[in-house]
């Protein structure tokens, strides 16, 4: 299927590129796939990035792009071992390696992406900040890359846009496979119960993870807690990742700090299990795997229905929002919501069955339905519900019928 797994860093750390690539690529050696990760040594271009910037510097055009620059790429692709690049190569970046170099060894280029640059590149994009000659030029080696490729996955509905419009890729070759949590359940687990309703028992405890607080949402969250508290409801901000000092001493947030995936895996799937609804109102975001982490460890959750988000918040196990609601809109439908014990039940439920839909071993049964057949004929999509997602890992003809009527009140 795939020979090797590409990003820029070693795929076989789990702190590459949020664990993405190394989770993916532990999965298809699992599902017994003889996939090779590649591993580049970020370190070594640290001070080449510095003497280039500096270049760039002086001759007055801008700061920003070494990884896009032909000094990098060259760089990058002769530390890759000659062996490697025999047979498909999946990478999860935009530019490394370039199609050229992959075809010039002798193998074959497939995409799987959570955005394209050129999406970035847009006003108020995250990209937007770098010089504009950059841009161009990225924007350009993305659409060659693209063209050099014999699929161009992406991770949403959103992305897969952006691919046909801004890089002029045909339709015919852009497929969408949501991926996994970034979460391995132990052996032997079990999903816990709510210990009560809240405000009977105890307070609404609304879970974040992230790095980037502020674009994922951390004061919108602080608010809708605030709103809660006016209704009548206890509610707590269960904070993992990033909080910067004037957020972490409010009133109602238990800031935990960075908790390491990878070297205190209980703790996190604690942290998560212990949260009511996990939480996801960014300004922008390419995909979220929290959201998904959430749903593995078997827990609702909520966000704006915002470019990648919109992929991962399933009706029946979460609460879709536009991202002009106000704070007080979200509180009352999360108060009533978790103030209904046959609600809060239900939501948790559903949030349990998609926990085996949403992990990287049916990511990459999906793929290997790609390129052997061409298509994938019952993807799981959560945007549209659990009946369909259940029906793509359905072996029953006469449960994928039943599954195919009970979808029919889902919206595509």
């Amino acid at each position: 299927m795939i020979a090797s797994v590409a990003a820029t860093g070693d795929v076989s750390d789990i702190n590459c590129w949020s664990g993405i690539p190394y989770h993916f690529a532990t999965a298809a050696v699992a599902c017994g796939h003889s996939v090779k990760p590649w591993r580049l040594d970020m370190k070594q271009f640290k001070s080449g990035r510095h003497r280039w910037n500096l270049r760039q510097l002086l001759c007055g055009r801008g700061v920003g792009g070494y990884q896009f620059s032909e000094a990098f790429l060259a760089r990058a692709e002769a530390a890759i071992p000659a062996n490697q690049w025999l047979g498909r190569t999946l990478s999860f970046n935009q530019h490394f390696p370039r199609g050229k170099t992959v075809a010039a060894n002798g193998g074959r280029l497939v995409h799987y992406i959570d955005a394209t640059f050129a999406g970035f590149c847009r006003p108020g994009g995250l990209a937007a900040r770098l010089p504009a000659r950059v841009q161009k030029s990225a924007c350009a080696l993305e659409r060659e890359n693209y063209a050099a490729s014999e699929w161009v996955v992406t991770m949403s509905r959103w992305a897969a846009s952006s691919v046909v419009r801004d890089c002029g890729v045909a339709s015919t070759k852009v497929a969408t496979i949501l991926p996994g949590a970034n979460l391995i359940l132990p052996p032997g687990f079990s999903f816990s119960d709510p210990d009560g309703v809240p405000r009977r028992a105890r307070r609404l405890r609304l879970g974040f993870v992230g790095k980037d607080w502020k674009r994922k949402g951390l004061p919108f969250l602080l608010l809708v807690r605030a709103e809660l508290e006016r209704r009548g409801v206890p509610a707590v901000v269960r904070c993992a990742g990033n909080c910067p000092d004037e957020l972490s001493g409010q009133p109602g947030l238990e800031y935990v700090g960075f908790i390491d995936k990878a070297k205190k895996p209980a703790e996190f799937l604690g942290f998560l299990t212990d949260c009511d609804v996990g939480c996801l109102f960014s300004e922008q975001e390419p995909l979220g795997i929290s959201t998904l982490e959430f749903l593995r460890a078997g827990v609702p959750v909520a966000g704006f229905m915002i470019e990648g988000v919109a992929d991962t918040v399933p009706p029946d196990a979460g609460f879709r929002f536009s991202p002009t609601v106000e704070p007080s809109e979200v509180a009352r439908t999360l108060a009533q919501a978790f103030q209904n014990l046959a609600t809060m039940n239900q939501l948790r439920e559903n949030a349990r069955r998609w926990s085996p839909l949403v992990t990287w071993e049916r990511c990459i049964a999906e793929w290997q339905e790609l390129l052997v057949t061409g298509g994938i004929k019952f993807p799981v999509q959560p945007w549209r519900g659990l009946a369909v997602a259940m029906l793509a890992n359905s072996s029953s003809s006469i449960e994928i019928e039943k599954n195919s009527r009970d979808a029919g009140s889902f919206n595509a």
